[in-house]
């Protein structure tokens, strides 16, 4: 007896009922993420730090086009852009939403309390804390929302002063109407009430309008102009603002064409690329945005937000404008000079 056909017919219609299965696609070893980028603005400093968070991504393995979908937008300061973006865009369907600035930040502080399931990565903002974003540095984020905050701690800034400029006792502070400057503006109030160290400072305040629109900064610098001269009789030195106005360098050369008393910038080119400071103590912005990246990174790659806690700058530097130095006859200890030498040389 042959029993090799029937074994073989058998065999057959199993292959064809195995091929009249439904076929089901293979899952992609390695999904597209989504990506969600606001910006406060399309100008400094969110250009530079959002370009080196989504470079760190690239070399987290991150990459936009291959396996990571980025969809990028500016509010122009105008908050009420924020609920459109998340209402026409579906938020809640990005793995990742990074904010930058603090209009941005501020902007979206309702909508990630409202959608507790999407995660939020901040940078470059002022005062996270206020906003209610987070409740403390170096802990577990107890919501939904981490990130890297902005300035230079108010209490260095003024010590930066005094070791460059002991006998400056009046500061002249021009600032823009806007919330991370108020918030600045309550910490040095703060400091100088409280703290013996600084009580023979004095700060002498004036504010413009803020202008919305990603120009806005320009119109609020030329505003500054007749503050600035208004105060340089006044004052000892003048201390760049901590927002748009102060960061972009049209105030820097505003105030360089209005004043014969030396700007304390806020970011490394007011001094080191000669936009109009004589010198300053800043947060590295590509370093920012390298630890903004690393965080954003960990979320894509599954950790919980829990696990990663908020940030100040690791990086902070000095700069100096030698040229505004020797106008001014400033004398810079010797050890600032090696940090400046140091801070220039450092990698972001």
């Amino acid at each position: 007896m042959n029993i090799s056909r029937p074994i073989f017919t058998l065999l057959a219609l199993a292959a064809s009922a195995l091929l009249a299965l439904p076929c089901r696609a293979a899952e992609p070893a390695n999904p597209v993420k989504r990506l969600l980028v606001v910006d406060t603005q399309k100008t400094e400093p969110y250009t530079t730090i959002t370009g080196a968070m989504l470079d760190s991504l690239a070399t987290q393995g991150f990459v936009a086009g291959r396996n990571l979908e980025v969809e990028r937008y500016s509010l122009a300061q105008f908050e009420g852009t924020a609920s459109s973006i998340w209402k026409f865009k579906n938020g809640a369907s990005f793995d990742v939403v990074y904010i930058a600035g603090t209009i941005a930040a501020k902007a979206f502080a309702p909508i990630a309390a409202e959608a507790p399931k999407s995660r939020f990565v901040f940078a470059s903002v002022t005062d996270p804390i206020g906003l209610g974003l987070i409740d403390s540095f170096g802990t577990p984020p107890p919501r939904n929302v981490t990130g890297v905050s902005f300035p230079v701690p108010v209490k260095d800034r003024l010590r930066f002063i005094r070791r460059v400029m002991p006998h400056a006792h009046t500061i002249g502070l021009i600032y823009g109407d806007m919330p991370q400057s108020i918030s600045y503006r309550a910490w040095l109030e703060q400091l100088l009430a409280n703290d013996a160290e600084f009580k023979d400072l004095k700060i002498v305040y004036r504010s413009v309008e803020m202008v919305r629109g990603d120009n806005g900064t320009q119109r609020m610098a030329m505003l500054s102009a007749p503050l600035i001269q208004e105060l340089n009789s006044q004052v000892d030195v003048f201390l760049a603002p901590n927002d748009q106005m102060g960061i972009n360098p049209e105030f820097a050369r505003t105030m360089a064409k209005n004043a014969n008393k030396p700007l304390v910038g806020i970011i490394e080119p007011d001094a080191r690329e000669g936009w109009g400071a004589a010198m300053n103590i800043y947060p590295s912005l590509p370093g920012m945005g390298l630890q903004a990246g690393k965080m954003v990174a960990r979320l894509l790659a599954g950790e919980p937000i829990s696990a990663i806690p908020a940030e100040t700058p690791a990086k902070i530097g000095i700069a100096f404008d030698w040229k505004l130095i020797e106008h001014f006859g400033i004398s810079v200890p010797a050890d600032l000079v090696a940090l400046s030498k140091n801070s220039a040389a450092a990698k972001p």
